[in-house]
């Protein structure tokens, strides 16, 4: 049987898996999407938003305690300006 490793010397794990195992800090619901997407020129609503963003395979997160799906805000706005410059395929893959 081997000793169990002492934390003050044993090696850290993987940085990478670390940080996507851990939920974006930027997450709102739909309807602050859409608020957040509001003051573009080119506002969408929520329903939009979900639908498209949802048809391109993005993550959705769900926080223990709070209702609804959340996203992450960084990686929406991202998606919105991909979205309106036509950067995307018409499975909403982003294009080569």
């Amino acid at each position: 049987m081997l000793p169990d490793p002492d934390p003050d010397t044993a090696r850290p794990g993987c940085v990478t898996a670390t940080f996507f195992k851990q939920s974006p800090p930027d997450l709102i619901t739909w309807n602050e999407a859409a608020a957040v997407v509001a003051t573009s020129p080119h506002p969408m609503s929520a329903r939009d938003l979900r639908r498209k963003y949802k048809a391109a395979d993005r993550p959705t997160y769900r926080v223990p305690g709070r209702r609804g799906e959340h996203v992450s805000r960084s990686v929406l706005l991202e998606f919105h300006r991909d979205l309106v410059n036509g950067w995307l395929t018409a499975n909403g893959r982003r294009s080569a």
